[in-house]
């Protein structure tokens, strides 16, 4: 172990407070600091940081203690790996390593040599890619993917041939006096047969983590060779459900912006840098796990979904917006046509791959409207499945106000009140049999659908109400409901204070009361902070598409009113109709919000 006097030095040194604040966002309670907790998922603050006891603790998964134990927890290390990251910070020269016992020494000695020998390995794979006769095969293959020079070594791509003695690697490493023990505990070699190379006729993708660590390989395969893609093997440094590809790269982008874009493969992520996306990243050809979730959260507010645009990708897609959703991530989703992947775009045409992070929208809208389809035209049994698959989605937002948001949504579409929908969603209902009739929805109601939302937000925010009226340019014809519309122009009118709810003709004041009863998490946060902009975006959208929908039904049932005599007007009817489905469209990929 170390002494106690180093552990002493380094705590006296630096500040839990801003050691933990590297990881976590705090805000002051009391005498306290409080954030989310980075080691499980949740929505309401339940770490606590105590800057006086030097301490910290969760209410919600009941981990707690002091600055070593959280980087041995944030880092998946042990003592003496906390200790040493946090004796670079502080300065400290920690204590020689004879004062350990040797199963301590050898974990240490062994963690310090993977480290050394993953850079040594990714320096061998690069020069053979780059330099050798043995690398022809990658720089083929890499020709083939349109992968420039630049890509090359800003990755540090790399070969690893095939070799007549399966050793290449190894007798590399030796001769930089390497141990097989140590070769082995890299994941670097297999030691079933002699010590054989763990990666061969591949090509080689390294990884390194948020702290620019070298912690592990990708091996994309050229031959017939399965499986396509090999990962290294669990290891001191290397989980492939912890690390993500490009966070080295991507990690300050990602803090600046505080937005991250996640794809799926190596290609992908190359892909999407060289066409100016610098906050993208990727699993190492795995499924998200909550883990990689989390390490997003430390950084990032927001997610874009970016995936394969096949059955495969799609389902990875809706199992990745349920773990960001979960976790608190404000979540969008972008929709690529069957059979393209982000890779095929940046290099045909990264302008629109650009265009369409930008213009992602909302990750549950995708997925609802997806569910309800063309709900226009389908029959009463259609419309009962499209009311189920809405209900499967229903349930897995875990706001209740967004629920309630996209719940209206879907009742405005199938023509039946939200309100029930929602008691379904509550009470885990499987299908409408034995279900009592569902009403039809009153048009605009509801205590939190986007109308009221937007109603809610502009009250809690007097400045919200100047940028909704400026900058979107909405006006109380842009909402589906009269009083609604009227409420928001008395807002305007009050402004920069608010109505007076005395004022109000009686019908106005008892909305204004419901609307601001409502409890709306973002007026927690700062005016421009992301999840409040986006908020604002995604109910001014969401008014605006459903004012279209019920044009679009008013001016069908004019054109199916016409009689012969007044043929004429159809084509006129029939354009307008398009018009502002055309209008509706550009809503629904998030473009035309302003006016």
């Amino acid at each position: 172990m170390a002494s106690s006097t180093d552990v002493e030095t380094i705590k006296a040194r630096l500040n839990l407070v801003e050691v933990i604040e590297g990881y976590v966002r705090l805000q002051r309670a009391g005498r306290e600091y409080r954030g989310l907790c980075p080691f499980h998922k949740e929505r309401s603050p339940s770490f606590y940081v105590n800057p006086e006891k030097q301490l910290w603790n969760c209410h919600g998964c009941q981990l707690g203690g002091d600055l070593i134990k959280f980087v041995e927890l944030i880092d998946h290390t042990d003592f003496r790996g906390a200790l040493e990251e946090l004796a670079k910070r502080a300065g400290v020269e920690l204590s020689p390593l004879e004062q350990m016992s040797p199963a301590q020494r050898r974990q240490v000695r062994l963690r310090e040599s993977s480290l050394r020998l993953n850079q040594m390995a990714a320096d061998f794979y690069h020069e053979v890619l780059l330099h050798h006769q043995a690398g022809a095969p990658g720089r083929d293959f890499l020709k083939a993917r349109a992968v420039t020079e630049d890509d090359i070594s800003s990755f540090h791509l790399g070969y690893a041939p095939q070799g007549s003695r399966r050793d290449n690697l190894v007798r590399y490493l030796v001769k930089r006096q390497a141990t097989g023990e140590e070769i082995v505990a890299a994941g670097l070699a297999g030691a079933r047969q002699g010590l054989t190379d763990f990666f061969r006729r591949r090509l080689i993708i390294p990884i390194r983590d948020e702290r620019q660590r070298w912690v592990g390989f990708g091996g994309r395969a050229l031959g017939e060779d399965q499986p396509k893609y090999l990962n290294t093997r669990s290891t001191g440094l290397f989980d492939k459900s912890r690390v993500l590809f490009g966070m080295d790269r991507a990690v300050a982008a990602i803090g600046r912006e505080r937005r991250v874009v996640l794809m799926e493969g190596y290609f992908d992520v190359i892909g999407a840098h060289r066409s100016g996306v610098a906050t993208a990243v990727s699993t190492s050809g795995t499924a998200l796990t909550e883990t990689q979730v989390l390490l997003l959260r430390r950084f990032a507010d927001e997610v874009i979904l970016c995936f394969d645009g096949d059955a495969a990708g799609q389902k990875a897609a809706r199992r990745a917006v349920d773990l960001c959703g979960g976790a608190g991530l404000i979540c969008r989703l972008v929709l690529l046509p069957d059979g393209v992947d982000p890779d095929d775009l940046s290099r045909t045409a990264p302008d629109q791959l650009r265009r369409m992070l930008d213009d992602a929208a909302p990750a549950w809208e995708v997925l609802i409207d997806q569910a309800l389809g063309d709900s226009s035209s389908q029959s009463g049994s259609q419309r009962q499945e499209a009311l189920r698959r809405c209900m499967a989605i229903l349930a897995k937002i875990p706001e209740a106000s967004i629920r309630e948001l996209y719940a209206e949504r879907v009742g405005r579409r199938l023509g039946l009140a939200h309100g029930r929908i929602l008691e379904d969603v509550e009470r885990g209902a499987k299908g409408l049999a034995g279900v009592p009739g569902l009403e039809v929805a009153r048009a605009g109601k509801g205590a939190m659908g986007a109308s009221a939302h937007l109603l809610g937000l502009l009250l809690g925010r007097s400045e919200l109400a100047s940028e909704v009226r400026d900058r979107y340019q909405v006006t109380r014809g842009d909402f589906p409901d009269r009083e609604d519309g009227e409420l928001y122009a008395a807002i305007c009118e009050a402004l920069p204070g608010r109505p007076d709810p005395a004022a109000l003709p009686p019908n106005l004041s008892q909305r204004l009361a419901e609307v601001e009863g409502a409890e709306l998490p973002e007026l927690e946060e700062p005016t421009g902070s992301p999840r409040v902009q986006r908020a604002l975006e995604d109910c001014v959208r969401v008014i605006r598409i459903e004012v279209g929908e019920a044009t679009i039904a008013d001016l069908q049932g004019k054109l199916t009113g016409l009689g012969h005599h007044r043929a004429g007007s159809s084509p006129a009817l029939v354009a307008e109709i398009e018009a502002v489905r055309r209008r509706i469209e550009q809503l629904r990929r998030s473009d035309g919000l302003e006016s």
